[in-house]
């Protein structure tokens, strides 16, 4: 084995303290709305550090991992083109300020409010189809980690029984993470989660400096000066001959990340769980601070093992690297393990405790999010509204709580039998294009529109996962018959598909009425004379002056809320100038030498880490307060038992400006 008893103890000694944490909420879970959506008491530092912990698991890292390696910090680069969006996101509230504002548990209750209840069944049958099919590769990427990075043996015996040690470590994972599922629903999912992410921002500040210290910045750059010249690996700009993640692969995903923001529902309950939508906007907006410890160990890791992996000076750790890669028989699993296999050798001591806990802490946050995303989705969107009447609180949980299971039964003998011929990304994109491809339009049309018809929907959702399962299914033929590579990657396809669903959804919404009979918006976000709480920020409010309305301060806004908004709009688009700046110096002057790369990736580097301790020590101070907050707030709720996610009516009346509304009822009602 890989790791030393001070590093297992580590490790048993953190998955003990988040037992410890998940059982302390067993007692707050009384209803459906608690089990689905913490009832809506979470505060923004909770729902940035747990939805965060349970956005980013295992299988994120090591797709981080494979990118790097492919293509170095040009990725990195490529990705500055999207730092506005966050806070364009955040501040406009785009997408998730109107889907909190419907108060729908879920997404596909928002599609039976906006379009009917037959095509919440259909389209929550295609989520939770996409979903489980894209979960279905996850526990395997986490055991295989685990296994080549703790040096585990294939197979261990137990009282003289030979166990399979690969779906014994996955059972063992999911288990976890089911434990904690059903436990206490999204109350245990969020508690646990954020615990867990604030013992993970200090690991991983210790992780990234322990790597810093042990492998010399020169030597880095030597490595990364061993890759071809039309595939540079520090110059954005010489990247050519880069096939997979090149400028097209960030650029598409600029577009698929605004067309699909909030549509993917791996993390849902997280979507539904804020106090107000102003917590949830200001959870999005401080999310960047939160996410750089994460950032800078995901870049260090595989520039570690890149080095050691390509420079003479460690060429003795580099053959024993090799010989237990090449232990591995499939190349698209080499490569997928070579920076885990590779962090084994080169960590040291105590900092592979600490990596294994923070892989482990990974798998469980993510999987556990997403088992009860998919099995949430099951229930409510398909199964109560397919038997069109309630079930009671206990049997609903129960219900939940067995589609559950099923999820974790299907991940299991997924991962167990499917063979991966692919890198992670790729496979993620097109599995995500069978739901994402048609469901941004039908979010965004049913949220922002009043044309947006349900044969609309139906259409984008249909052409969605046609071209989705297309693009699942024809590359292994085209592969099969002429043995070269499909010409068409994952993100391509589904740059395609997104494309054709919004000409669907806005062409066939105007040929069957849209236009006719407006939508009733104001009634489905309880804006105007349909206010149903004038309180904690139920409603967006106008700003008190032009330039606070035009970011999206309104007088929800605290003085502190202002600066942190502010802040982050200076550090965001100072970013993006100089990013804006040298693109423009390249191509219009032929400005910047090879020599600038290495110490700005250097400058980045050091920048990264100095964000690191403060915002480890701010988020946990808040991720204290709101773990508290949320347990007084639990023990003193009414929990409504109606509120659980079905629809009492199955359409809104369609309607213009509701009659009687004055200007300012107009201005608040978002009605030009």
């Amino acid at each position: 084995m890989n790791l030393s008893w001070i590093d297992w103890t580590i490790v048993f000694a953190s998955i003990i303290l988040i037992r410890l944490v998940s059982w302390r909420t067993r007692s707050l879970m009384r209803g459906v709305a608690d089990f689905l959506s913490a009832n809506r008491t979470a505060g923004r530092y909770l729902l940035t550090i747990s939805g965060e912990m349970g956005g980013f698991g295992v299988i994120t890292l090591v797709a981080g991992f494979q990118a790097f390696t492919a293509a170095g910090f040009p990725t990195l680069w490529w990705s500055m083109m999207s730092m506005p969006l966050g806070l364009i996101f955040a501040m406009t509230g785009w997408v998730f300020y109107r889907l909190r504002e419907t108060r729908a548990l879920t997404v596909a209750q928002f599609f039976e409010m906006r379009y009917s209840r037959k095509f919440r069944i259909f389209a929550g049958l295609l989520c939770w189809l996409s979903g489980i099919i894209n979960f279905g590769i996850f526990p395997a990427i986490a055991a295989r980690f685990l296994i080549y990075f703790c040096g585990l043996p294939n197979v261990f015996t137990v009282a003289g029984i030979h166990i399979a040690t690969y779906p014994a470590l996955m059972i063992a994972d999911l288990g976890l993470a089911l434990f904690f599922v059903s436990n206490g629903g999204q109350i245990s999912v969020m508690v646990t989660e954020c615990v867990q992410g604030m013992v993970a921002l200090f690991a991983y500040i210790a992780i990234a400096v322990a790597v810093i210290a042990l492998i010399p910045w020169n030597h880095a750059v030597a490595a990364m000066n061993t890759a071809p010249a039309d595939a540079s690996m520090l110059n954005p700009f010489h990247t050519a001959g880069v096939q997979d993640f090149n400028a097209w692969f960030y650029l598409i995903g600029i577009f698929l990340s605004t067309y699909g923001f909030q549509t993917w529902l791996g993390a849902q309950g997280f979507m539904t769980s804020a106090r107000n939508p102003h917590e949830q906007r200001m959870g999005n907006l401080i999310s960047g601070w939160r996410r750089a410890p994460l950032t800078l160990v995901g870049l260090v890791l595989p520039l570690a093992a890149f080095t050691v992996m390509h420079l003479p000076q460690y060429a003795a750790q580099a053959a024993g690297i090799n010989v237990d890669i090449h232990r591995i028989t499939s190349s698209t699993l080499q490569n997928e393990m070579s920076v885990p296999i590779a962090l084994a050798h080169i960590l040291p001591v105590g900092i592979k405790g600490l990596l294994a806990m923070v892989v482990i802490f990974l798998s469980i946050t993510c999987h556990d999010t997403y088992m009860h995303s998919w099995g949430a989705i099951f229930v409510q969107d398909v199964l109560i509204p397919w038997r069109g009447k309630a079930l009671e609180p206990d049997e609903h949980v129960r219900w939940l709580r067995f589609s559950i299971f099923f999820v974790a039964v299907f991940a299991f003998f997924f991962s167990l039998f499917y063979v991966e011929t692919d890198k992670i990304l790729f496979f993620q994109a097109i599995t995500g294009t069978i739901w994402l491809g048609g469901a941004g339009a039908v979010m965004i049309g049913g949220l922002y529109s009043r044309f947006g018809t349900t044969a609309g929907a139906y259409a984008a959702m249909i052409a969605g996962a046609v071209l989705g399962i297309g693009g699942l299914v024809i590359p292994n033929i085209w592969e099969a018959h002429h043995a070269t590579k499909f010409p068409i990657n994952g993100q391509w396809i589904s740059l395609i598909s997104s494309g054709v669903a919004i000409a669907l959804y806005i062409g066939i919404s105007m040929i069957t009425g849209g236009v006719r009979s407006p939508f009733n918006l104001e009634k489905m976000l309880h804006r105007g004379i349909y206010a149903v709480d004038p309180h904690e920020h139920e409603v967006k409010s106008v700003g008190k002056s032009r330039w606070r309305e035009m970011l999206g301060m309104g007088s929800e806004f605290s003085k502190g809320d202002r600066f942190l908004a502010i802040l982050f709009a200076v550090w965001t688009f100072g970013w993006w100038a100089v990013f804006i700046g040298v693109c423009v110096a390249h191509f219009a002057f032929n400005a910047i030498p090879d020599q600038f790369w290495a110490p700005f990736w250097k400058v980045y580097l050091i920048l990264l880490l100095a964000q690191c301790v403060p915002a480890a020590i701010w988020f946990t101070i808040g991720g204290v307060k709101d773990i508290k907050d949320l347990l007084q707030r639990l023990e003193t709720a009414k929990r409504d038992p109606l509120d659980d996610g079905r629809v009492a009516h199955e359409d809104i009346p369609a309607s213009s400006a509701p009659a009687g509304l004055g200007d300012e009822e107009k201005t608040l009602a978002g009605i030009s």
